[in-house]
């Protein structure tokens, strides 16, 4: 019995023991299940209440779309030689979350690349995967910074536009900026040919941010090849001319075009001030720009040219025709227009050779101001003329309504119009091409990534005049470089071994604080073509404003037209003339080339108000002591006689034996004719 009892005292105590355990396992099962409900509860909310929006999270965080630019297509020159490529090159980017020693880092990033080292150190401070530290870096500097291995610096290649030429045609080009999108010039113009197919694709990256694998990579597609008419080596040959020009007559900007006849395709488009498009900074800051399309000017005596050709063209005159020309003057009302020379008749040859603005005049007047207005704007002045650049301008060529008497003899010559020199260049094209005009194009053909054409220049022209009157101009051109005192206005130029034909102009700027005519401000032009027998190319060349010595249009732009039409001829293969003119004097001539000074100079100059005083006719001198040429060689004469300013024909070899006039004073301007004999006869004496 006492064993019984003692069992069931033993069997009670865990009962009394349990109670306070088991509540305690209660709880801890209640609060168990509540957070598992909770926790149910979230994983709900998390993986099925905003499934979407943590969807959208975690493809940021893991999945990053890449997008690889395209290689920029290239422009080439006519025979394919580069004048903008494409080549990758390093950027330099960083993951400021794996930079150790922000201080250190940006220190070593300063010095190498020589940037600011406070901005890196802000850039680097960031808790952010991905900053650019500096793009396009050079390959030494690439170098250099991986040689350090600093941690949380990386690399990437990205293309880069480059310019073999640097500053050759540059503000034809324009350049591309940093994410290879045309900013300026064709490079902009073309911009949906040449940017190409980017390559977009998802891919994985790490923590870090960095790309760890993609998936359906596919390469971006190059954009197309763009082949201009422009030739590198014309181009060269057009810019090295306008530096030297500019730079020995001080000018404040030039600019020089050269177009193929036949086709209108621009050979080469030179302009200064120039820049360099490997540099685009510099271009945004300069005045830079493709003067030969944005800038218009009132080009003067160049335009005579033109009215000549609407006033034959329409059967007005005739090139036999004389015209009474006053001795250089014209009264329209109370205001006197004045000629250089004191010619008594013109033909309409002889009105382009002296640059008569009295013979354009009355050749005007006959032909009318709605005929004129037509001619003109068959030649495209007042209209822009397509050329594949960003900027063109039209130029200005008010209707006929607003001229007036004035106004009709104004718009002879040149003034109270505005022109480009790309208009110019074509209409002197026109005139080369038998009368047929042919918008001046840029491009010859544009190539796909696969090598496909896609465009071709087919120029399409049009007959603004009859050939017979384009013909019978050439000669009328190749006259304004005849020598001698009823020479024309460019016979003190030394001509190149072909024949050639141009036109001289000079005009006054308006000041644009005074709207008046200004005495000091002036546009320096010549325009012609080459071989005048069968023009292959038609060059235009101004200088705005000069300020050397001289501002004449012959002695200012007419080196650089001769340099250019030389230069290029010999390069296209056009075999030279064996015999070539003398050249005529080019010290001491106060030989003027034509008369500048505008016919108006009105606070309104637009409305062509009022006239202004022609300019003296020549400076220096009226008189000139002839040398006793007489046996003396052909080399001295010819120093001597350059040395007074005298121009001079010569009859025969060996010695001079005798000349006209003798020596001593005689009045300018003075020809001297001069025999050689190689059988010496002694000088008789001197006056």
């Amino acid at each position: 019995m006492k064993s019984s009892s003692t069992d069931r005292r033993r069997v009670k105590a865990p009962t009394s023991i349990g109670r306070p355990i088991a509540m305690r396992i209660y709880v801890a099962g209640v609060v168990l299940s509540l957070l598992f409900v909770s926790i149910c509860y979230r994983a709900y909310g998390l993986q099925i209440g905003q499934m979407d929006k943590y969807r959208q999270l975690a493809r940021r965080q893991h999945l990053r779309m890449v997008e690889l630019p395209a290689p920029r297509g290239p422009i080439l020159d006519v025979k394919g030689r580069e004048l903008a490529v494409t080549a990758d090159t390093d950027s330099v980017y960083a993951n400021p979350r794996e930079v150790r020693d922000v201080a250190s880092t940006a220190e070593s990033l300063a010095t190498i690349l020589d940037l600011d080292v406070r901005a890196l150190e802000a850039k680097l401070a960031t808790r952010r995967h991905f900053v650019w530290i500096e793009r396009h870096v050079t390959s030494k500097e690439a170098r250099a910074l991986r040689d350090l291995h600093l941690p949380g610096i990386f690399f990437t290649a990205e293309p880069r536009r480059f310019y073999p030429g640097k500053e050759l045609a540059g503000p034809v080009l324009g350049f591309a900026g940093i994410d290879g999108n045309g900013l300026d010039g064709l490079e902009l113009r073309m911009e949906d040919e040449l940017v190409g197919e980017k390559a977009r694709f998802a891919a994985l990256r790490d923590a870090a941010g960095r790309v760890m694998m993609a998936d359906g990579v596919v390469k971006a597609e190059p954009g197309a090849t763009v082949t201009l008419t422009i030739d590198r080596a014309v181009q060269h040959i057009a810019e090295a001319a306008l530096v030297d020009a500019v730079t020995e007559h001080q000018a404040k900007a030039g600019t020089v075009v050269v177009i193929d006849v036949q086709t209108a395709g621009i050979l080469a488009m030179a302009n200064w001030p120039t820049f360099d498009p490997n540099s685009p900074g510099r271009a945004a800051k300069s005045d830079a720009r493709n003067r030969a399309i944005t800038d218009a000017f009132e080009i003067g005596s160049i335009m005579k040219v033109f009215t000549l050709a609407a006033a034959l063209d329409a059967g007005v005159v005739d090139t036999s025709e004389k015209f009474e020309v006053n001795n250089g003057e014209l009264y329209i009302g109370s205001k006197l227009i004045r000629d250089t020379y004191r010619d008594d008749k013109l033909t309409v040859g002889g009105i382009i050779k002296r640059s008569s603005n009295v013979g354009a005049v009355k050749v005007a007047r006959r032909l009318g101001a709605d005929a004129l207005y037509e001619g003109l704007a068959r030649f495209g002045f007042g209209r822009k003329t397509g050329i594949e650049l960003p900027g063109e301008r039209a130029g200005a060529l008010r209707s006929p309504k607003r001229w007036g008497a004035l106004g009709l003899a104004s718009m002879a010559f040149g003034y109270g119009m505005t022109v480009t020199a790309l208009q110019v260049a074509t209409g002197f094209a026109t005139v080369g091409a038998g009368g047929m005009y042919r918008e001046p194009r840029l491009i010859h053909e544009v190539r796909d990534a696969s090598g496909r054409v896609t465009y071709a220049n087919q120029p399409v022209g049009r007959q603004v005049m009859r050939p017979e009157t384009a013909h019978a101009l050439l000669p009328m051109l190749e006259s304004v470089f005849e020598k001698g005192p009823n020479g024309g206005t460019a016979r003190d130029l030394d001509p190149p071994p072909f024949r050639i034909g141009g036109k001289t102009g000079t005009s006054r700027k308006v000041d644009p604080e005074t709207k008046q005519y200004s005495q000091e401000l002036y546009v320096s032009s010549f325009a012609g073509l080459a071989p005048i027998e069968a023009p292959r190319i038609a060059v235009v060349v101004i200088l705005d404003e000069p300020h050397g010595e001289h501002y004449y249009g012959a002695r200012v732009a007419g080196p650089a037209f001769v340099r250019v039409v030389d230069e290029t001829l010999r390069y296209l293969g056009v075999p030279p003339m064996s015999n070539t003119p003398s050249a005529g004097p080019k010290q001491g001539d106060t030989h003027v080339d034509e008369p500048i000074t505008p016919p108006i100079a009105s606070s309104e100059v637009a409305e062509l108000a009022d006239a202004a005083e022609p300019e003296a006719a020549a400076s220096g001198s009226d008189t000139v002591d002839v040398p006793d040429f007489r046996g003396l060689g052909m080399g001295r004469v010819l120093e001597l006689a350059r040395a007074a300013g005298i121009a001079v024909e010569v009859e025969g070899s060996g010695r001079a034996v005798e000349q006209f006039p003798p020596p001593g004073p005689a009045e300018r301007p003075v020809a001297c004719r001069i025999m050689f004999s190689s059988v010496h006869r002694a000088a008789p004496p001197g006056p």
